[in-house]
């Protein structure tokens, strides 16, 4: 039976940040994904924006984890080659009401730790002259990407990875794990459950459960992506952040997520109703997208989490298996800090390190060919 220090389940942001940093760390890592591709779920669906954490609920792990990604991202990004810009955000009041919330925003974005500057009706307008801001909130450091090639860099500078290896038990072997599923067996010390929407099948401890909430995204055509500088934000509702209309690395923009909950895990249509209110949605930012066609559209499935979104603890009936659960939207915000936060987990539950390394950008090409938009490769993998 083949043996490794830790097997992580689940090749998507989260478990590919902690197969690189826990490589980085001189552990021997096996990072086991059930498809034919890594970041193939919930990860490669999401919109491509690093948030900084502005609005997130003081004293929340989801915050303390965006908190501990934000002051190492860039580091590694830079690191590996992986594509960014800081945009920068501008959080638009449309009317007097949600202007009247925005000190309320930026009170607690200091609490954060995050930079903001509240901006009048004219400052406003002056930074994005095609919104419909009577005021904002400027929140500086903000981000675009990638979602797939993070994903693919932190894979290729990290730990070894085996596509197509779903995992269907995790049992507990002497002081350890046996990992298994149809393509065979793995030994471990420990294994960690990254497995997105379907976290809750591991094991199956009933400790916590995934529900799916859907999320489509319209794409304008190559080049709209100047009509705006920076991503443009709705003031958010105590559910979602709203839909956002930002500009990408492709030079498209894009507008999105819709928010809907449904039942299927392997449903990822968009549907007419749910671009329909995107659309509506975006020209509340920005009136001129009414005369523009989409040209493409993509839906996400957020694995939220019951009792409780970011579930990171210890299985109950293996305590070698270590879950992290219910990443819901903000996985590209906190991966790195997650894979900080279980690294010391495991440690401190016994995990030996061995001698640190440095980090390898990627030359070529580790999984597929070049670099093309984040959404086209995730319909076509749905398609195909």
């Amino acid at each position: 039976m083949e043996r490794t220090d830790v097997a992580v389940i689940g090749a998507g942001l989260v478990g590919a940040a902690l197969g690189y940093d826990l490589a980085m760390a001189g552990v021997n890592t096996l990072v086991l994904e059930a498809e034919d591709e890594p970041a193939a779920g919930a990860s490669r669906s999401n919109s491509g924006v690093v948030h900084t954490g502005f609005d997130s609920e003081p004293g929340t792990l989801e915050t303390e984890m965006i908190q501990a990604q934000a002051a190492r991202w860039r580091s590694v990004f830079d690191a590996l080659t992986i594509p960014y810009r800081v945009t920068g955000a501008l959080l638009v009041a449309t009317n007097t009401n949600e202007a009247s919330r925005l000190p309320t925003i930026a009170e607690n974005a200091h609490r954060n730790g995050v930079e903001v500057e509240l901006l009048d009706a004219a400052a406003a307008r002056r930074l994005e002259p095609r919104s419909t801001a009577q005021a904002g909130l400027l929140v500086t450091g903000e981000a675009i990407t990638d979602p797939y090639e993070v994903v693919r860099r932190l894979l290729a500078a990290g730990p070894e990875t085996r596509l197509r290896w779903p995992v269907e038990h995790v049992k507990l072997s002497g002081e350890g794990v046996v990992v298994s599923g149809p393509a065979g067996e793995v030994s471990a010390s420990f294994a960690v459950n990254c497995a997105g929407l379907y976290a809750d099948e591991i094991v199956g401890d009933g400790s916590f459960r995934i529900s799916p909430r859907r999320g489509e995204f319209i794409v304008f055509s190559k080049g709209t992506a100047d009509l705006i500088d920076r991503i443009l934000l709705p003031v958010p509702s105590e559910r979602t952040k709203g839909v956002l209309v930002f500009p990408t690395l492709y030079g498209h923009l894009c507008a999105g997520p819709s928010a809907v909950d449904q039942e299927a895990k392997d449903d990822w249509r968009p549907r007419k109703e749910g671009l329909d209110f995107v659309k509506e949605q975006a020209t509340k930012l920005v009136p001129s997208l009414r005369q523009l066609e989409s040209v493409d559209a993509w839906a996400g499935l957020r694995p939220a989490g019951y009792p409780k979104d970011y579930f990171v603890e210890w299985s109950e009936h293996v305590p070698t298996l270590l879950h992290i659960a219910g990443i819901r939207s903000t996985g590209l915000s906190s991966c790195l800090g997650l894979s900080k936060r279980a690294l010391n987990l495991l440690t401190e539950r016994g995990l030996e390190l061995g001698k640190g390394r440095k980090p390898t950008p990627l030359v070529s090409a580790a999984f597929d060919g070049a670099p093309r938009p984040w959404w086209e490769r995730l319909n076509a993998l749905r398609d195909g």
